[in-house]
């Protein structure tokens, strides 16, 4: 059995979340060792992807007076809204998570322990692409939870959390978030762009559980759903490596 390693780094702040995801990525292409990282935020916050300018969607100085904090990802995608979440980062090759040799690991398969989670709280969740009218939801948008694309996962028709990828030769680095709740009044502040209809389009935990469970069992669920999917174990590390480069 291939085991990950587990890393569990509570909340901190987005700057450093993203350092972090950062050297984990880089430690993975020195040792090979596959790892999946839970965490969250200590405040509030906006990342945006790669190649964006925060100041083109975000009020920067809003932000600042609020005390709303702002970090760049080394991924890709729009603008993603933090706070009462939990957010994974999943770096690995294809062999790590079952693929076969000459297939291109896919976003289908890495993201399949997702839709398990969502399964296992009893949750109907698929791909946007599965849908019949996909073709007319289907939009890229500045905003990440604006948009649908393929691989976006959909529960009664909403969209729920976001996920990024970076390729690095043999390796697959993949963040995303699940959003527990969202206060888009709230968000709307920071994001004039925010579409009027934000709420039909987008969904959260606490709107489709009936009882919502404490967010370390919602954890340890998403952790479970990665060891089953991947058919791995784990090694949970108490002191990072990566700290010391964050």
């Amino acid at each position: 059995m291939r085991r990950f390693r587990l890393i569990r780094s509570g909340s901190a702040d987005a700057i450093y979340n993203m350092a972090l995801d950062e050297n984990i990525l880089r430690r993975y292409m020195e040792d090979g060792i596959p790892a999946f990282r839970i965490y969250g935020w200590r405040s509030p916050s906006f990342t945006y992807g790669v190649g964006q300018r925060p100041e083109d969607e975000i009020d920067i100085e809003r932000c600042a007076l609020d005390g709303i904090r702002i970090a760049g990802r080394m991924t890709g995608g729009g603008v993603l809204f933090h706070n009462n979440e939990i957010t994974y980062s999943l770096v690995c090759a294809k062999e790590d998570i079952g693929e076969p040799d000459g297939v291109f690991v896919s976003y289908r398969r890495i993201c399949s322990f997702l839709t398990s989670f969502y399964s296992s709280l009893g949750l109907n969740a698929s791909f946007a692409l599965e849908a019949k009218n996909f073709k007319d939801l289907c939009a890229p948008h500045s905003l990440c939870s604006a948009s649908r694309e393929k691989y976006d996962i959909v529960i009664n028709g909403r969209k729920i959390g976001g996920n990024a990828q970076k390729r690095k030769r043999r390796a697959v680095f993949q963040h995303g978030s699940i959003p527990i709740s969202v206060d888009w009044n709230f968000v709307r502040l920071y994001l004039p762009s925010l579409p009027e209809d934000i709420s039909s389009r987008v969904t959260a935990l606490a709107e489709e559980l009936n009882a919502l469970p404490d967010k370390r069992v919602l954890e340890d669920m998403l952790i479970n759903a990665v060891a089953e999917e991947f058919d791995t174990g784990f090694i949970e590390e108490e002191t990072l490596y990566e700290t010391a480069m964050a």
